[in-house]
């Protein structure tokens, strides 16, 4: 008996540790639906940004502190595409992985690493 929990915690303590938050570093971060309550499309002078509005998880929202990241875009057809998909890729139940460079996101990941 001792042997199989054995076997059983050598096994699954790595997928444990991969989905751990506190094992990642503070830089990435990993978003479903329920942090990232908007998708906002933004024009600046030089570029376009897609903003993912992101909360702190909280058992209630109101308590809970919004935190803007960013994607730089050339152009708006690439930004409405990408804030589309997006979008879709959150409503379907996934989650995905951002790299942070300040608050610009510098990589995207899709799925949980």
């Amino acid at each position: 008996m001792i042997r199989i929990l054995g076997l059983c915690l050598f096994l699954f303590c790595p997928i444990l540790a991969q989905s751990n938050p506190w094992n990642r570093l503070p830089h990435v971060r990993v978003l479903s639906r329920k942090e990232v309550s908007h998708i906002v499309l933004e024009a600046r002078p030089d570029h376009f940004r897609v903003t993912l509005l992101v909360s702190e998880r909280y058992p209630y929202n109101y308590k809970s502190l919004s935190h803007p990241f960013f994607f730089r875009m050339e152009d708006e057809k690439k930004a409405m595409e990408l804030a589309n998909t997006m979008d879709k890729y959150l409503d379907s139940g996934k989650s995905f992985t951002i790299t942070l460079k300040g608050s610009e996101i510098s990589h995207l990941l899709w799925g949980e690493p």
